[in-house]
C-alpha cells in the first residue's frame, strides 16, 4: 500500500470517496462536486497537506488518508475509503502505516471519530489507542508515542512545559554549556529554541523516576542536543538518552550523527566519546551508524 500527495486530476476520485453516502454515514452530509472541489483545494492542494491519496498494492485510489498536526505534540491520522475496498485490511494497513509516520517524528497519534463508528474504534484500541474523551461529539483515541528507555528513563514529545522547562535554562552554568553564552533565558528565547526544534526534528522531555529533567533532540540534519538540569547530571541519564537518539537516528534511515560540544565542556565530551562518538573537529563529534 501506497500514500501520496493528491493532485487536480484526483478530483472526480475524491468526489467517488465523500459523495458516497454509506462513506460519509457517520462523518457530514456527502459533497456535491463543487464542495468536492473546494475541499480538494484546501485541503490537499495545500503547501502543507491534511489529507493525502491511499493507493492498494497495484497503485489504485483506493480513498484518501488524514494525516495532519493536531495539537503540538500530536498529530491526527484517519482513513476515508472507498466501499469497494471496505473489508479487505486496507484500514488497519494504512493505521500501521501511519502509526510508523508519527513515531518518526517523536509525537503521538489522534484517530477521531463518531460515537458511532465501531469499526474504527475497535482498529484503533487493536493499535494501542487509548480513548482520551470527546470534543465537538467525536470520540478520541490517543496513541502516546513516548520512548520508553528504561524503568527510570523515558523520552516524552515535546509540549508547552514552561514550568519545568524554563527553571533549567535559568541556570548560568547550564547555559554556558549548552550554548557558550554568559545569560540566561528568557520565555520568548526558550518559545523560540522549542519550536524550532520541534519543526526541524524530534524533541523530547527527559523524565527520570517521574520527573521531567531536561530535554533531548535529533534534528532533520543529524544533528543531537541534550540538556539536563544540573540536579540531576551525573546519574548516566545523558548516555541512556543519546544511545536512545542513536537508534531513532537509525528508524529514520540517517548514516550519522553529531553534535557539537564546546572545548570546555568536557563532562558531555566524556559522555559523547563513551557511547562511540569520534572527535572531527574542534569542537564537533560524530557517530557512524552502521
Amino acid at each position: 500500500m501506497n500514500t501520496r500527495k493528491m493532485t487536480e486530476s484526483d478530483l472526480m476520485n475524491l468526489y467517488g470517496t465523500i459523495s458516497d453516502p454509506d462513506v460519509m454515514k457517520y462523518i457530514e452530509e456527502p459533497y456535491n462536486l463543487e464542495k468536492t472541489e473546494n475541499f480538494l483545494k484546501e485541503a490537499a492542494l495545500t503547501e502543507t497537506p491534511l489529507i493525502y491519496a491511499a493507493e492498494d498494492d497495484a497503485g489504485n485510489y483506493i480513498g484518501y488518508v488524514i494525516y495532519h498536526e493536531y495539537a503540538q505534540d500530536s498529530i491526527e491520522i484517519g482513513w476515508i475509503l472507498n466501499k469497494s475496498a471496505w473489508g479487505k485490511g486496507y484500514a488497519c494497513k494504512l493505521t500501521e502505516i501511519l502509526c510508523d509516520k508519527v513515531r518518526l517524528t517523536g509525537k503521538n497519534a489522534i484517530i477521531e471519530c463518531s460515537p458511532e463508528q465501531q469499526i474504527t474504534k475497535h482498529i484503533a484500541q487493536k493499535y494501542g489507542f487509548v480513548y482520551d474523551g470527546c470534543r465537538d461529539g467525536c470520540d478520541i483515541f490517543r496513541l502516546n508515542c513516548y520512548r520508553v528507555i528504561d524503568e527510570d528513563v523515558t523520552l516524552i514529545p515535546y509540549y508547552r512545559n514552561d514550568e519545568e522547562s524554563l527553571p533549567w535554562y535559568q541556570d548560568p552554568d547550564v547555559c554556558k554549556q549548552v550554548d557558550n553564552i554568559d545569560h540566561v533565558y528568557d520565555i520568548d528565547n526558550l518559545h523560540a529554541m522549542y519550536d524550532f526544534l520541534s519543526s526541524h526534528g524530534c524533541c523530547y522531555y527527559i523524565s527520570y523516576q517521574g520527573k521531567l529533567v531536561g530535554d533531548v533532540s535529533l534534528r532533520d540534519n543529524a544533528e543531537l542536543a541534550i540538556v539536563i538540569c544540573k540536579e540531576y547530571q551525573n546519574k548516566h541519564i545523558g548516555r541512556r538518552c543519546i544511545l536512545d537518539m542513536i537508534a531513532l537516528a537509525k528508524e529514520n534511515g540517517m548514516d550519522k550523527v553529531k553534535a557539537n560540544i564546546y572545548s570546555f565542556n568536557t563532562q558531555s565530551q566524556r559522555m559523547f566519546t563513551s557511547v562511540g562518538f569520534v572527535q572531527v573537529d574542534d569542537e564537533w563529534f560524530e557517530y557512524v551508524l552502521e
